[in-house]
């Protein structure tokens, strides 16, 4: 089941990139750049993931803790963002952050698939020695607990779009960097905020994406390039295949460190190996 969970989320991370880099048509930003910024969202959270296990014991990683990944990504962004080059329009603000919480969310997606797996009823496929069918996965994903954890991600992916939206308009602005690093938080803290307060309401989270995507489109529509989109370059399927080995290779090696490191939850096994419940019985009719 582990490679499945893997395969979910590499797959999901995959399809948020592409989705990324198509929807910057204008200027469009060097696709190793957008690799690096995931690749850090991803290992970030992992080492965040790592350090609370080891203070507090295994946690899933969602209400309060999804604030603590907002506020490090929309802190860090202002400062890495102000030194590149390539940060030359208002759109890229959105690039960058969606790739970086991209990253962070497939790492929180790993860290909280086998607590979900575990409360639901195919909790048997996380047994030791289970060969868990295909069928079991799609039922799985129909599931309420993988929606719930699902909307949780994409919660974040919109927080990103906004903070990124806010982060373009302003560093091209000439904002100081203290003053753009505090609107950002702020928006990414209300935005999660109000979905941790409200138990993550439907309602809420149907407002927030169609906020997220009227501004991402907006910000799109007054780019300064618009009047000149850029062609995909020559070798973007070379460089697609490499971002998808990438993508999947990082997953893996996050979930074998999460498997090695981190306590995950496997349903109970009854008998002990090797011995059913007739046999352990025996013993004890024989006395």
């Amino acid at each position: 089941m582990e490679i499945y969970i893997a395969s979910v989320a590499g797959l999901l991370s995959s399809l948020l990139l592409l989705v990324v880099y198509l929807a910057d048509r204008y200027e469009r930003e060097p696709i190793e750049l957008i690799q690096n910024y995931y690749l850090f969202g991803l290992v970030g959270q992992l080492v965040l993931i790592l350090a609370v296990t080891a203070a507090v014991g295994d946690v899933i990683w969602s209400g309060p803790w999804i604030l603590i990944t907002v506020f490090c990504a929309a802190f860090y962004l202002p400062f890495q963002l102000r030194r590149q080059a390539e940060m030359d329009e208002r759109f890229d603000g959105i690039v960058y952050s969606v790739a970086l919480m991209g990253g962070a969310s497939c790492a929180i997606h790993l860290n909280n698939l086998p607590h979900v797996i575990a409360a639901s009823p195919y909790h048997d496929a996380l047994a030791s020695g289970a060969e868990p069918d295909l069928r079991d996965l799609l039922i799985l994903a129909t599931s309420r607990g993988f929606a719930a954890e699902l909307g949780q991600g994409l919660v974040v992916v919109f927080v990103a779009v906004l903070v990124g939206a806010a982060l373009g308009v302003l560093q091209l602005r000439g904002w100081s960097l203290g003053r753009t690093a505090a609107v950002c938080v702020s928006v990414a803290l209300a935005v999660a905020g109000l979905d941790v307060l409200t138990g993550g309401a439907l309602t809420l989270r149907w407002l927030v994406a169609g906020c997220a995507i009227a501004v991402a489109l907006t910000v799109k529509g007054r780019s300064v390039f618009r009047h000149q989109p850029e062609t995909p370059e020559r070798d973007v399927l070379l460089m697609g295949v490499k971002t998808v080995l990438m993508i999947f290779g990082a997953v893996l090696l996050a979930t074998v460190l999460l498997q090695v490191i981190v306590e995950q939850p496997y349903a109970p096994d009854e008998d002990l190996p090797g011995q059913s419940s007739t046999q352990s019985a025996e013993p004890q009719e024989a006395r």
